[in-house]
């Protein structure tokens, strides 16, 4: 089993930062961010549809420039809000990355910004938008990409094969509690858990077939 550090460890560090995931990648297999669409049209690294949590300010990311969003700091920590271009290029080459498009309409742009990064390390698109992993199939078909599991979607592993998905990713009790996991394996999905806190929970992940599990605070795997 492998450990994602999900937003950079966000429990350990000011998430979807860059000095979280370079942080991170030292204590983890993967790295998982957020993307979505600022104001001004760049993809940012963020999590909420708004500022008000994760910095000093207020405001929501859509209706923010670049320039506005970069004014704040992450947690008082110095770090801003990243691009997903400068996110990429800063990324060490040793670690996967994961990235959840957050919003719609954004895969077109995401898929060319890791065409042009062209990075060495393995990359895996995930969201819960089965439109938005439409799209990253049919314009890339080599691209990896992740179903994330809504509590709401009642045939995961039919749509995660209808939309070639290589992942599915669902909560860690729902893959303890039901049959996803080995109806996933079943038809060749690599499935990852989300988000654990104790190591005892990755054990019993482990053994019902999970392949990656992801963690707020590094975990002895």
């Amino acid at each position: 089993m492998r450990l994602i550090a999900h937003r950079g460890f966000a429990a350990a560090a000011p998430e979807n930062t860059i000095g979280a995931v370079r942080a991170a990648a030292d204590r983890a297999d993967a790295v998982e961010f957020d993307v979505r669409r600022c104001g001004s049209g760049e993809l940012v690294v963020v999590h909420d549809e708004t500022i008000d949590r994760v910095t000093d300010g207020s405001g929501t990311v859509a209706d923010a420039s670049l320039t506005d969003l970069s004014a704040h700091s992450v947690y008082g920590s110095g770090d801003e809000i990243p691009t997903l271009a400068a996110m990429l290029e800063a990324l060490p080459p040793t670690v996967e990355a994961h990235i959840e498009l957050k919003e719609s309409d954004i895969a077109a742009d995401v898929l060319a910004t890791l065409e042009e990064a062209s990075l060495p390390n393995r990359v895996v698109v995930t969201s819960f938008l089965a439109s938005e992993l439409r799209t990253i199939r049919d314009r890339d078909p080599s691209q990896p990409i992740g179903l994330l599991v809504s509590r709401h979607l009642e045939t995961p592993v039919t749509t995660a094969v209808e939309l070639d998905c290589d992942v599915l990713g669902a909560s860690y009790w729902r893959c303890l509690a039901t049959r996803v996991v080995s109806r996933a394996t079943a038809v060749g999905l690599e499935v990852h858990a989300w988000t654990i806190e104790r190591r005892a929970v990755a054990k019993l992940l482990a053994r019902r077939g999970v392949d990656y599990v992801s963690a707020d605070r590094p975990i002895r795997m």
